[in-house]
Parts: structure tokens; sequence; C-alpha cells
């Protein structure tokens, strides 16, 4: 979820409580160069009337699952000793059960997979809930990324669901206790008046491989694998290790390395690391200063999601689609402007790639899903 960033105004709070520093490397060139067979892409809607829409997935039927973070609900910490109202700079939050994951067909037209799930308010006005969707075989997971007492939902915590075939949901891996037993290298601040970290983590991102889930939780910094069948978590990498606040938010995967794209800390730059296929060590052999919220890969080329330019935080219109040359770290801008505060980035089975677009908003049903043509 994005945030540690005083949104502009009070635009927008924060869906991802994210941040990251910039590591001693030299960056790329932006460029429009359009040469080596890549013609303008064209940019689509494809789904219309939802709500906050988060991560996105292509399931095994060919349909395109969405998790929706909801607009929260009217329930209210209790303030009990144990469960402070007040945890950082985003209480107090109302919370509620409005989010859902659907399924989109090819006309566009919106099925309900799973509702009534956990979702949550901050005192600005931004949601918080279901956040990505992946599949391991015939089963879809949802990630909810935020919850318990803080954030008026006591029961409900942050965690990995199995959707059932009757769209019941069964907690397969308790993420908050883990996050309690596994404090990160390096926190910068806990002050409740000043931090924007969040007491059970902020689990943001996940992609399926094989039978495990790999979860980024941005606001520690940690890449986790999961496997849901026993629940079992593991730690991959705390990005924290070197004493800053990475913030990743967003993986993706390709032969034997992973691909992990962070947000910007205090406004600072972000990065996009590359790990080797064990999480003993990352380079930077790409760059971007944007904080990208989506990567996928088209062909043989890895695209990225930048939601706002790194000088214009929490502007909307702004989002930039770009390509990175996997052999030179080019960066190339694909599209500009093209998309509002958009999150998660997936390629179809058509080829094309596929967007949440307005993944921030403050009324219900303004979300859409755009399709992109490369």
């Amino acid at each position: 979820m994005i945030r540690n960033v005083h949104r502009s105004a009070t635009l927008i709070a924060a869906f991802l409580l994210c941040s990251s520093v910039l590591h001693a490397a030299d960056s790329f060139e932006q460029s429009g160069d359009r040469r080596h067979g890549h013609s303008r892409p064209t940019v689509n809607t494809y789904a219309t009337g939802l709500t906050n829409p988060r991560g996105l997935t292509f399931g095994p039927d060919g349909k395109l699952y969405v998790a929706e973070a909801g607009t929260g609900g009217k329930l209210t910490p209790t303030g009990e000793p144990d469960c402070p109202i007040d945890i950082n700079i985003y209480s107090p939050y109302t919370a509620g059960y409005s989010g859902r994951v659907i399924r989109v067909l090819r006309n566009g037209r919106k099925e309900t997979v799973a509702e009534k799930l956990p979702s949550m308010t901050d005192q600005f006005g931004a949601s918080y809930g279901p956040t990505d969707v992946a599949f391991i075989g015939q089963t879809l997971y949802v990630l909810i990324e935020m919850g318990g007492c803080s954030h008026a939902l006591p029961d409900d915590l942050p965690a990995i669901l199995r959707v059932n075939r009757d769209g019941s949901t069964t907690n397969v891996a308790n993420l908050n206790q883990w996050h309690r037993d596994n404090p990160p290298h390096f926190i910068k601040d806990t002050d409740p008046a000043t931090t924007d970290q969040e007491p059970g983590g902020v689990f943001h991102s996940m992609l399926a491989i094989g039978r495990y889930l790999y979860v980024v939780e941005t606001n520690r910094g940690f890449l986790l694998r999961v496997d849901p069948r026993t629940g079992v978590i593991e730690e991959l990498f705390d990005m924290s290790i070197d004493d800053r606040e990475h913030n990743p938010i967003v993986m993706t995967q390709h032969g034997n390395n992973f691909f992990v794209g962070t947000f910007g800390e205090d406004s600072g730059p972000s990065e996009l690391a590359v790990f080797d296929k064990h999480f003993t060590y990352y380079t930077l052999p790409f760059k971007s200063r944007n904080p990208l919220t989506g990567l996928a890969w088209h062909r043989d080329d890895l695209y990225g999601l930048e939601i706002f330019p790194y000088d214009n935080q929490w502007s909307t219109d702004t989002a930039n689609l770009v390509r990175f040359d996997r052999k030179t770290g080019k960066r190339t801008q694909v599209l500009t402007g093209f998309a509002s505060l958009p999150n998660g980035l997936v390629e179809g089975p058509d080829g094309a790639l596929y967007t949440s677009n307005w993944a921030i908003s403050f009324a219900p049903e303004d979300g859409e899903i755009l399709r992109t043509e490369p």
C-alpha cells in the first residue's frame, strides 16, 4: 500500500505505505526511442464500475480476476489498552466488509467471486483490504493488506485467504502473527504521532510460482514465500538490512531472477532491484526514479507501471508505462500520463497488458481496467 508521502494537499491517503532510498548506482537515461520494432501502443477501457481496484491476474479459465479494496465501513476501534486507536499518521481507521474479488468477462461484464471481505479506510478517506489475487492451479487466493483491532477488525488480520468454490474464504496464512514474531532489521520511526508504520505490516502484492505464493510486505521491506497448503511462511529477504527503508511494493519473475520495484522513501527516488533465485543478494541494473506499482514481462521486455512522477507525487493523469531493456537497463517511456493512480500490471492471454486504474479513489465504482496493446 502506498503511503509515507504526505499527499498532495489531502487528495490521497497513500494506499501502499511505501518509500525507498536510492542506492549509489548510475541511472539509465530516459528515452522516447521507439526503434527495435516497437510501435505506438493503444489503450482502451476494458471494464468500468470497480471500487478501488488493486492487483489482478488471469485465471486458468482465461478470465481476468481483480481484487477490490472496497470502501471500508462504519466500524471503529474499541480503544482498549491492547488495541490503540491511534497507531500512525493515518489513524483513526474505520472498517467494514465492502471488499471483494470480481471476475471480468471478455465483454467487460463483471461477476462477483467473493464478497464481504475485510475493508478499512484511514482518516483521509483512502481504503485498504483485498489487494492482490493469484492462482495456484485451479485455486484462487486473495491477499488482505491490513487489518486487526487497530483497524476496527479484531478478528480479521492481514492474511492470505483461499477462495472456495461457494465464494466463502479460508485463512491459509497468518501474516499478522509472522510479522509480530519477525521484526525487521531496521525501523526508522515508531512514534504514532509521526510514523507511517503499521503494527501488523502492509502486505501489498502477491504472485504464484509453482506451489508457492510470493508476497511483498511494503512497510517493513520483507519479501516472503508462503506455502498455502501448510501455512508455512519463509523470509526470503529483508530489504532493511542496510538500515534503510526501501519499501518494496511489487515483484515479478523471469528465468532465474526476481524483479522487485520499490516506492521511494520520504519522497525520494525508487528502485528496480534484481534478485538471484535464492534471494542471496540483489543488483540495480535498471533505474526508475518514479514509484513502481506494477511489473510485467511482455515477450522479452520488462514493462513497469509508474504511478506518478518522482517530482509530482500523488498527481492524477500522470502515470507512465515504461519498458526496460533487459540487456542494457535502458528505460524507455512507452506511454506518459495514460492513467491515474494505477496499481498492478499483468499480461493477458491475448498478449495485451492490463492494469487497474483509479486504484486509490474516493468515489465508489469509478475504478476501471485499462487494456494496452504494447
